[in-house]
Formats: structure tokens, C-alpha cells, sequence
């Protein structure tokens, strides 16, 4: 599926009305997902808004516009290698896992270099309230989406929440 908040962004820039993007965003909605039209547009709207409550070009506080605005590259995630399991896709996970390191080791840790991340709680059977012969709980995590979120998130804030899983 596309990016869908590059696309809206993309179509907000070029000065297409709100009822232009959001039929357009139906589009992508109904070629990709097997739902109704107005499931569709919902989506849509929800995707219309919530990239023009998240635009920094209106924000009058000099500190705060800084605060929120990235640098810009003058390059995608995308051409530098990432996404698709590619080079740059390792490269980058492996910097970010590498950011993520703490002194606790999870079951399953971002070093493993996937969108997925594991705790393991023992001797839960001291706990109470538990099942007889429970003895670990594991709490798994597991995040999809992020990649496709990269146009608009800074470098570390796209994977903040696959790295601390």
C-alpha cells in the first residue's frame, strides 16, 4: 500500500482541494484493502487529518517550530537501501539496536533485528492470581507499519517503537 500521509502531504503541497485528496486516498484504500467505500473514507478523512494537525508550517512559536521540524536529508529512507529486508534496511536496524541496548536483555531484543520484541517474566507463580504450573509469562510485541511511516518521523522517532519493544 502506498504511503499514504507522503501522498496527502504531497497533495496538500500542489494545492488539490480536501475533497480531491480524500477521494484519491479512497482509491488507494479500495485497490489495496477489501472494504466498503465509506470504511474507505473515513480512513481517508482520518489520514487528511491527521497530517494537517501534525503540519509544522503553521506553528508561530520560533523554539517549538524547531523542535518539531527534522532536518531535511535531501534523501528517502527508501534510496538509502531501507525497507524490503534490503542492505540499508540491516544497516539501519543494527544502528538503531545498537542505540536500544540497556542492561536489561529482553527475550527477544531488537539485536535480533526484527519489527518484534520479547520480555520474559519468571516465576510467575509467586505472583498470585495465576494459572497452577505457570512459571514464565511472555509479553511479545510486534510492530508493522513503521517503515511506511519514515517520509514524515524523524530518523530515530520512525524506529523508537520497534527498538524499545
Amino acid at each position: 500500500m502506498s504511503d499514504l500521509e507522503g501522498l496527502t502531504r504531497n497533495l496538500i503541497r500542489k494545492g488539490y482541494s480536501e475533497e480531491q485528496i480524500v477521494e484519491r486516498l479512497v482509491e488507494e484504500y479500495l485497490d489495496f484493502k477489501e472494504i466498503t467505500k465509506e470504511k474507505a473514507k473515513v480512513l481517508a478523512r482520518a489520514v487528511l487529518e491527521e497530517c494537517k494537525n501534525s503540519d509544522t508550517s503553521s506553528i508561530g512559536n520560533p523554539f517549538i517550530k524547531r523542535l518539531l521540524t527534522i532536518n531535511e536529508a535531501n534523501i528517502t529512507v527508501g534510496k538509502q537501501g531501507v525497507g524490503c529486508r534490503g542492505a540499508g534496511d540491516f544497516f539501519v536496524h543494527k544502528l538503531i539496536a545498537s542505540l536500544s541496548e540497556t542492561e536489561k536483555i529482553p527475550f527477544l531484543s531488537p539485536q535480533s533485528l526484527d519489527d518484534a520484541g520479547a520480555v520474559r517474566l519468571k516465576d510467575m507463580a509467586n505472583l498470585g492470581g495465576m494459572s497452577e504450573g505457570m512459571e514464565d509469562l511472555f509479553i511479545v510485541s510486534k510492530m508493522e507499519g513503521i517503515h511506511s511511516r519514515l517520509s514524515d518521523f524523524p530518523f530515530i522517532c520512525g524506529f523508537h517503537v520497534n527498538a524499545c519493544n
